[in-house]
């Protein structure tokens, strides 16, 4: 009884709230998917594709797909990218595409500031053929199908050492009209991620890192954790969700060019409860496409 209570507060939350940025930890590996100013950051061409399982094991959770790609051009100075997502959460569907175009400034001791847009199209769609609802109820009588325009921008400040990035991947508000009422689709969301590399040795590594998202109406989710990077190949690291999640997470790099990544997270009873873990799978790419790529000049951000 309890798990069909919670199903119906999530339904009519999107409903009446509308559909929201997909909740993921893969921006520990990949920056790029939460802001455009990454493009071309890394100096390579740098691809992942990425699946994630929100609460499994509860009927109508979130499932995201996502696979994302930028390259460093003009001796990598700007950046080129893509972004396509999916994201399934109950009878919501969101998909997306957006192209993203990033301008790296060098300043002095190997500090860097990226500016960075995108823009695309999102598809936002509710189907109510799929719940066991009362028919008579009229909020639910209406599928809705919206094509959106997108657009994005983000900065990032960093170095050898940091790295700061606000960001607002989704810049456009979006709604509907459904039998004369207003329907919010979309609320901006706003990013916040700071990080911090302590050499330990030759061989070691230590990341703590902060990221904050803003949304209006909600309160402010905050991550917070630390990784350990060892030999510039293994990474193993821990981080909370506002204290109402805890993960693990895990990457390898297999030779020069492939990078798996893992991520498990274990929700309190303040969430969903302990029942319904997360898990979160990453497969990427790096690798020297053009003359003055440097996969040497990788960092561990």
């Amino acid at each position: 009884m309890k798990k069909i209570i919670l199903i119906g507060l999530l339904f009519l939350n999107g409903v009446v709230k509308g559909q929201q940025d997909p909740l993921y930890s893969q921006y520990l590996f990949n920056p790029f998917i939460i802001n455009p100013a990454y493009a071309g950051y890394s100096k390579d061409l740098n691809a992942l594709a990425a699946y994630r399982l929100q609460w499994a094991g509860f009927e109508g959770a979130p499932v995201t797909m996502n696979a994302s790609g930028h390259v460093a051009l003009h001796s990598n100075r700007m950046g080129l990218g893509l972004t396509l997502l999916k994201d399934n959460i109950g009878s919501d569907k969101t998909t997306m595409i957006q192209g993203s175009y990033a301008y790296h400034l060098l300043l002095d001791n190997n500090q860097r500031i990226s500016f960075g847009l995108n823009a695309g199209f999102v598809n936002y769609s509710m189907d109510y053929s799929t719940l066991k609802i009362d028919e008579s109820d009229p909020k639910f009588q209406t599928n809705i199908s919206e094509f959106k325009p997108t657009v994005g921008a983000g900065i990032l400040f960093s170095s050898d050492r940091f790295f700061i990035g606000l960001s607002v991947p989704k810049m456009l508000k979006s709604s509907t009209n459904v039998d004369g009422a207003q329907v919010i689709l979309y609320n901006q969301h706003l990013y916040a991620h700071l990080a911090y590399l302590f050499t330990l040795s030759s061989r070691l590594k230590l990341k703590p890192f902060v990221l904050a998202r803003a949304v209006q109406g909600s309160p402010v989710n905050l991550d917070a954790g630390v990784s350990l990077h060892a030999d510039d190949s293994y990474t193993l690291g821990l981080f909370t969700r506002s204290l109402h999640t805890f993960g693990f997470l895990a990457k390898i790099n297999l030779g020069d060019v492939l990078r798996l990544g893992y991520v498990f997270e274990l929700p309190t009873n303040q969430s969903v409860g302990m029942n319904y873990t997360s898990h979160e799978i990453t497969l990427g790419i790096r690798m020297r496409l053009l003359r003055f790529h440097d996969i040497a000049a990788v960092t561990d951000f």
